[in-house]
């Protein structure tokens, strides 16, 4: 992984503008990476000046910000179609091989111009100065694996930068609250807003995945190069043509994200379908090479959590070991102790993306401490790949296709024991229904609005009571498969997550690799019939299909994925942690956002109902007590943003 800060001044003034960028790279000085050259590189345009400074990881092939013939690119990127990319430019595979991937970029550059993003495969997030026509030129891979955050000041400059961190420290960035984003967290108690475009931050934004920017002294345009809508159909004549392709395809996307790995490489290994096929996949793949891939468990130890009793029949470890053994590679789990739980607590994530961390604290340490750089998730699989097939029963219904709709309904009852009518109802009319009249039939999957939490300190609640909060997409289940498919692609979710591993993973010196969402697989996945996703009362069913061979049939055909001990030890650490977490809170008393002694007593009223609903493994009681802990508790984050903000 590399990153880049750079900054466009249209001020005659490099000196400043040099210092901006330096001051960036200062903010990231404790990381595990080393520079690209002592000094950041600077190119004066017209009126001004554009300064670019790169690092990457020690002992991998580094430049500076290349600087040939007029253009200038700073870029972390990993191109997966260099082959294609050669023919299209016409240049020999001999010539190809001396080129590096930010030096390809710049010959596609020359040949497509602003419309190169839309040529490239693979990993990537770059800017690209142009003198000639005096724009800059930057652009984020289709589903957003690199991170790019940039601020605009109109008709002064931009600045753009691969960390959060890293742009919040240019002098010029503003470090002011975007209040219609922590309104829209605050008011929902549903978690993290995870939008693909915002941030915490007022004028500071995301590069959306799939997007590009233009700047120069007219301003700032951006525009999609890529939309899920577009990719075309597949129909094939046989069910094995679908699931050789899938096997070829899983193949090459695990291939790429592996082959530049010069150090360890690790792989998350659940038990479930997809993080399990990427470790396989990717062990035999190195086994050819004489290396190996470590599988990293989130589930604790057997030691850990109830060491003398059997495992539950729900318990993963089983499946775990399963996939470990039959592959032959080396197997971790996860060890949570307070202090990860104190360091999960501690971290402001208006500067660092904190989502799904807790677990990942302690397996990304342990995968560095091995000397491990590349680690491979299956993250992105549930949404399409390896989707449940949501919203294919109620477009069957709504097509008028009841006898296979009946069909699958019995079959899924004989796998799960659920009732017909049940499903015709759950799954069939009510993804049909408005969502008004939903809220009042399930008042449960639609908790309404909790109001501003009572946790925050007055004047910060009346600064918010006037902000009208950003939009939360709706993605309750609707009729048709790839609608859904679409909707959760462009969440924001999945490019939140992975802005946050690589915010962290940085700190470790290690890389995120997501194979299943590899651009070719995604266009697979939206691409194939609905039937593929569910059939014969199996959810996942193309997958399963094409994981023999590859996944014991135990996994392949797992009803149900649960994880009692990996919760069951987060508990068991987050009520040991408690009292040190209450000393953390204490000194962050002063913070101008939240009454911390509110706050406590808030989480002491409902610890003792969240604790019993997690022990009892009743599943809606689970959910009723975590949305009256949010709505008790939520905005505790805000006690630990950085005071000196500008907040409103």
């Amino acid at each position: 992984m590399h990153f880049f800060y750079g900054q466009l001044a249209w001020q005659p003034n490099a000196a400043t503008t040099q210092e901006g960028v330096a001051q960036m790279m200062a903010a990231l000085a404790t990381y595990p990476w080393k520079e690209g050259g002592a000094l950041p590189l600077i190119v004066q345009n017209g009126d001004g000046a554009l300064a670019i400074q790169q690092a990457g990881e020690a002992g991998r092939s580094l430049s500076r910000p290349l600087h040939q013939n007029g253009l200038t690119i700073a870029a972390d990127v990993r191109l997966d179609n260099r082959a294609e990319l050669l023919t299209a430019l016409g240049m020999h595979p001999a010539q190809g091989a001396t080129l590096s991937d930010p030096e390809l970029l710049l010959h596609a550059y020359r040949r497509w111009g602003i419309e190169c993003p839309q040529h490239l495969l693979g990993d990537f997030a770059f800017a690209l100065w142009d003198e000639s026509q005096q724009r800059l030129l930057c652009a984020r891979d289709f589903v957003g694996t690199r991170p790019f955050y940039y601020q605009q000041r109109p008709g002064q400059g931009f600045v753009c930068a691969s960390d959060l961190r890293a742009l919040l420290a240019h002098p010029d960035v503003p470090q002011r609250l975007n209040l219609a984003y922590v309104k829209a967290e605050l008011l929902t108690g549903m978690g993290q807003f995870q939008h693909p475009a915002h941030t915490y931050y007022a004028g500071v934004e995301k590069l959306p995945p799939a997007h590009a920017l233009t700047v120069d002294r007219s301003g700032l345009r951006t525009w999609a190069y890529w939309q899920p809508g577009r990719t075309p159909e597949r129909r094939y004549a046989n069910e094995a043509d679908y699931v050789d392709e899938v096997r070829q395809l899983l193949h090459e996307a695990v291939a790429c994200r592996v082959a530049e790995a010069a150090h360890g490489v690790g792989a998350h290994l659940s038990g479930g379908l997809d993080s399990s096929s990427m470790a396989v996949i990717a062990h035999r793949i190195l086994q050819a090479e004489g290396r190996s891939v470590t599988g990293f468990s989130w589930a604790p130890p057997f030691s850990i959590v109830a060491p003398n009793d059997t495992p539950d029949k729900d318990d993963e470890r089983p499946l775990v070991e399963d996939v470990a053994a039959a592959a032959g590679l080396p197997l971790r789990y996860t060890i949570l102790t307070p202090e990860h739980a104190l360091a999960f607590a501690r971290r402001d994530h208006t500067r660092q993306p904190t989502t799904t961390l807790q677990l990942e604290l302690s397996t990304s340490q342990d995968a560095a401490g091995l000397g491990i750089r590349t680690l491979l998730s299956g993250w992105g699989g549930d949404e399409l790949l390896v989707f449940n097939g949501r919203g294919y029963f109620a477009d069957l219904l709504r097509r008028g296709r009841w006898l296979t709709l009946q069909q699958e309904f019995v079959a899924r009852g004989e796998l799960h024991g659920s009732a017909v009518w049940k499903q015709w109802i759950a799954s069939g009319l009510f993804p049909l229904l408005p969502t008004g009249l939903m809220r009042r039939l399930r008042p449960d999957d639609f908790p309404p609005p909790s109001g501003l939490p009572a946790i925050l300190r007055p004047d910060f609640a009346a600064a918010l009571a006037d902000i009208e909060p950003l939009v939360r997409p709706e993605l309750r289940e609707r009729p048709g498969v790839r609608r859904m498919q679409i909707a959760l692609l462009e969440n924001g979710h999945l490019p939140y997550r992975m802005e946050s591993w690589a915010s962290h993973g940085a700190t470790l010196g290690l890389t995120y690799a997501f194979p299943l969402l590899d651009q070719r697989i995604v266009e697979f996945a939206l691409s194939i019939p609905d039937s593929l996703y569910f059939q014969k009362g199996w959810k996942r069913y193309l997958y399963r299909a094409a994981m023999d061979g590859i996944l014991p049939d135990e996994v392949r055909w797992h009803k149900v994925k649960e994880d009692p001990a990996m919760a069951e030890q987060s508990r068991q650490v987050q009520k040991i942690a408690a009292p040190a977490l209450r000393d953390e809170l204490r000194a962050r008393a002063t913070n101008p956002f939240v009454d911390v002694e509110k706050l406590i007593a808030a989480e002491e009223a409902v610890a003792g109902k969240v604790d019993a609903a997690l022990s009892g493994g009743d599943r809606r009681a689970m959910r009723r007590a975590l949305l009256a802990r949010r709505a008790a508790t939520g905005g505790g984050w805000l006690a630990y943003v950085d005071p000196a903000v500008d907040l409103w």
